[in-house]
């Protein structure tokens, strides 16, 4: 099999590329950094982003990409259940009246005028990012502190027991 693939100057090159991107960012500060970043991503309050951002992510950076996409995977439905709370952070924050979350309220919006319905949630997916930015910058820190702790810890005693 072994000199199958390497009849293939194609196919080692991509599993080159596969292996160099699997094994990036394996380091204690990068196996933090891609863990904090997937846990942060994986609650992103707007459905069917946080996908791209971490492959961006994880590309652009040389972090690892399989622990991120894992994380964010596994958090995908804590995501949906803060959409919410997150919104109602932003509008805090913001000192706004609440968005009407009624699917009546909404239905209503949109048959009055679809374009007033859609500003009104864009404005609410906005104020639901503030307040997944007001939770994540310093939760954010804090875990990527404790983890990158953690990850020097259990990479030195491997390193110990391979010994």
């Amino acid at each position: 099999m072994k000199d199958a693939i390497h009849s293939y100057p194609l196919m080692t090159s991509f599993f080159k590329k596969i292996k160099t991107i699997i094994q990036q960012g394996t380091s204690s500060k990068g196996l933090a950094l891609s863990a904090t970043i997937g846990m942060l991503l994986g609650v992103f309050p707007i459905l069917g982003v946080s996908t791209w951002l971490v492959t961006l992510i994880a590309l652009r950076f040389k972090l690892n990409l399989v622990l991120m996409m894992s994380l964010s995977y596994l958090l995908w439905p804590l995501q949906v259940v803060l959409i919410i709370p997150f919104l109602r952070l932003g509008e805090a924050f913001w000192n706004v009246p609440p968005f009407p979350l009624s699917l009546d309220q909404i239905i209503l919006a949109f048959n009055v005028s679809v374009i007033d319905a859609l500003k009104d949630l864009w404005d609410a997916n906005l104020y639901a990012l503030w307040g997944w930015l007001l939770v994540s910058i310093p939760l954010g820190l804090l875990c990527y502190l404790l983890l990158e702790k953690l990850f020097d810890f259990l990479i030195k005693r491997r390193k110990q027991e391979l010994a």
